[in-house]
């Protein structure tokens, strides 16, 4: 849809155009305001971002980049992660989205303070492949693969994890 404002000839299409349409933090407050579900925004990859959020209401984040497809020089959500987790606090909710494949995958997210990782790929993946059944097999071997990777961490436990689970401390 194009924008509902007229251009001059000078005006960009994105900047002045289709940038002038995008949700904006006064929106994000008026959601946040005018609903009693809790509200967790999308796409952050700055602390600044997140503690924003935060302190509008919300009631948590989830660390993107989209895949990469919007930008494809933006930071990965990983790299973001541990930034993120220690602008919002140990109590706000952090969730990350994007590479994660393996059990591997979120244990690291975990230990760099994600609360929750997001699954797309892979279970598109699996529910092509063998449908419901493929989704189950999927979730069995990730989680399998993530008790197997705590245990080679040497924890026993989700709540032992942290960032000197996946490197030597140094001293």
């Amino acid at each position: 849809e194009l924008p509902r404002q007229s251009l001059t000839p000078d005006q960009s299409i994105v900047l002045q155009g289709m940038m002038s349409e995008a949700p904006t933090w006064d929106d994000l407050a008026w959601l946040i305001e005018n609903t009693t579900l809790p509200v967790v925004v999308k796409g952050v990859l700055h602390p600044d971002d997140a503690k924003r959020a935060q302190t509008l209401g919300a009631a948590g984040v989830i660390v993107s980049n989209h895949g990469g497809r919007v930008l494809d020089t933006a930071p990965t959500a990983l790299d973001m992660l541990p930034s993120i987790r220690k602008a919002v606090g140990p109590d706000f909710t952090v969730i990350l989205d994007g590479a994660v494949t393996r059990g591997t995958d979120v244990l690291v997210a975990l230990a760099l303070g994600a609360n929750a990782v997001m699954l797309g790929r892979p279970q598109l993946y699996a529910l092509a492949v063998a449908g419901a059944l493929g989704v189950a097999h999927m979730l069995r071997l990730i989680r399998e693969e993530f008790e197997v990777a705590l245990a080679l961490s040497g924890v026993s436990s989700m709540s032992e994890l942290n960032e000197y689970c996946l490197r030597p401390c140094r001293p």
